[in-house]
């Protein structure tokens, strides 16, 4: 048995089980789409590789709001792209991708949706 291909099966697996309890790539479009024109969401910026699971995107979340469009182009933006790992490797990012909310090099929250005010609403990773 080829073990890469094992690894590469069960990594694949575990993103799935993540993506089914948080933001996704794809839902977080879709949501970002359904608000008003001109709503204001949390600040997360600077999409990399994120810590924890490098196939996985996360945003960095600075103070303040800023516009559903920018986040929105930050998301369509890294749909295909190859981001880095951490600590080395290549990552393709899409629609099933899970999202978080950390800074680079750390690991963070789960984002899991957006409240009525716009802002991000998250859970840390043991409580899934």
């Amino acid at each position: 048995m080829n073990m890469q291909a094992l690894i590469d099966g069960l990594s694949a697996q575990w993103q799935r089980e993540r993506a089914a309890t948080q933001m996704t790539i794809g839902k977080l479009i879709e949501a970002l789409k359904a608000m008003p024109v001109g709503a204001q969401v949390s600040n997360l910026r600077f999409p990399h590789s994120y810590r924890g699971y490098y196939s996985d995107l996360a945003f960095e979340l600075e103070s303040g709001t800023r516009s559903v469009g920018d986040l929105l182009g930050d998301c369509t933006d890294a749909m295909g792209k190859v981001f880095i790992g951490y600590k080395g490797g290549d990552f393709v990012m899409g629609a099933l991708t899970p999202v978080w909310v950390a800074n680079y090099g750390s690991c963070g929250e789960r984002l899991i949706s957006f409240d009525e005010s716009g802002q991000a609403i998250t859970t840390p990773e043991d409580d899934g």
